[in-house]
């Protein structure tokens, strides 16, 4: 009787205690389950899937398993459609993108209005420079029209080259120009200005120095500067769309086919960056240098975010350091405390660290009218 009064609590206590914890147990599973639910849903909210328009200068970088690789650990995959910049700034479209990526702050200044987007990224940029050749730099020197001052680049008095274009030079009256005795007209080549924001960039440096070194910033303006700026693009001939083509050009058929000719810096950098061999060529004829404008400008490369996964992209893009090495392989400035120049200076590609004299382009309402004023003379 005393044993069964002792065992009856002790037995009433563990019955008490299994069903305690297999309450806490169950409780326990259950938020951990929840938890674990509720990271997933996180981690699918953290994946994004964005679709946009960029440059074609940029497809390269896109393409990139590299560039992939570091958006996919920020949860992020980009597909990109290419278009010249003064294109996707008239292609807005939120249901079908979710950011245009221009090569140009004149194109994006029209797209931000567009898109009413509050903030923009600014993750990379590159300067207009002149892609050549020893041969032609060594003239311009001769001429009084260039410097050297580095391994593969030289400084270019802009002004200078604009009046002898302007005076119908041509190569072969030039004084030391047995290298390239050439009937050329003294031009510099470009893409078409009515689709290329590389040319609009051109465009944008001949209209500040046929304006007295003043920006085009009024209709006055641009009815004085056309009859001296138009010519430098309806004498060319045929311009290529986009930037990739011109250049593939000079690499492949040599001074004869463009001495000058109007590209981003990065493409030049790239290039050297992969072909280093390029650097020590003993063939001072096909030697390949960059020549820098006096002024110049920079061609700033803009994301306009349209949707919350556009400005996710931007913000990798500008502030990821992964992101920035993998920009400066292709040749972009970048912001960060290593800005590219001094990357490429380590791998034999010596450019100048800053440039001082550097305008800024005209809005995109002047430029798109200086723009029109010559697609009008093409007709």
């Amino acid at each position: 009787m005393e044993t069964r009064k002792l065992i009856a609590p002790a037995l009433a206590a563990l019955l008490l205690a299994a069903v305690a914890g297999g309450v806490w147990y169950s409780n326990t599973q259950l938020g951990a389950d929840t938890a674990t639910k509720a990271q997933l849903q996180l981690d699918q909210q953290k994946q994004v899937a964005v679709r946009g328009l960029i440059g074609s200068e940029k497809e390269a970088f896109f393409a990139d398993p590299r560039v992939q690789k570091a958006l996919a650990a920020q949860g992020i995959t980009a597909t990109v459609d290419k278009a010249g910049s003064r294109s996707i700034a008239n292609r807005y479209d939120a249901k079908q993108y979710d950011f245009g990526f221009p090569s140009g702050a004149p194109a994006a200044q029209q797209l931000k209005s567009q898109a009413k987007a509050a903030n923009v990224f600014n993750p990379f940029y590159t300067p207009i420079v002149f892609a050549s050749w020893r041969p032609i730099a060594d003239i311009l020197i001769a001429n009084n029209i260039a410097t050297k001052l580095g391994d593969v680049y030289y400084l270019v008095d802009l002004p200078a080259l604009m009046k002898m274009a302007e005076q119908g030079k041509r190569w072969r009256e030039l004084k030391g120009s047995e290298a390239f005795a050439s009937g050329k007209a003294v031009l510099v080549n470009s893409t078409d200005v009515r689709t290329s924001n590389s040319a609009a960039m051109y465009l944008a440096m001949a209209s500040y120095l046929a304006n007295n070194q003043q920006m085009v910033q009024s209709q006055e303006d641009v009815d004085r500067v056309m009859p001296l700026v138009a010519p430098l693009f309806l004498r060319q001939g045929f311009q290529e769309q986009s930037s990739a083509g011109p250049f593939e050009d000079y690499l492949a058929l040599g001074m004869g086919k463009a001495p000058l000719l109007v590209v981003y810096e990065s493409q030049m950098v790239e290039f050297l960056l992969k072909h280093p061999e390029k650097l020590k060529t003993p063939d001072k004829q096909n030697e390949m240098v960059i020549l820098y404008p006096k002024p110049t400008v920079f061609s700033k490369h803009v994301l306009v975010p349209y949707t919350p996964a556009g400005e996710r992209l931007g913000a990798a893009l500008e502030t990821d350091p992964t992101l920035r090495e993998l920009a400066h392989e292709y040749g972009f400035r970048t912001g960060g405390d290593t800005k590219g120049p001094e990357t490429w200076a380590k791998r034999g590609v010596k450019v100048p660290e800053t440039l001082v004299e550097v305008i800024d382009p005209p809005s995109y309402e002047w430029l798109e009218r200086m723009i029109k004023d010559i697609e009008v003379r093409f007709k």
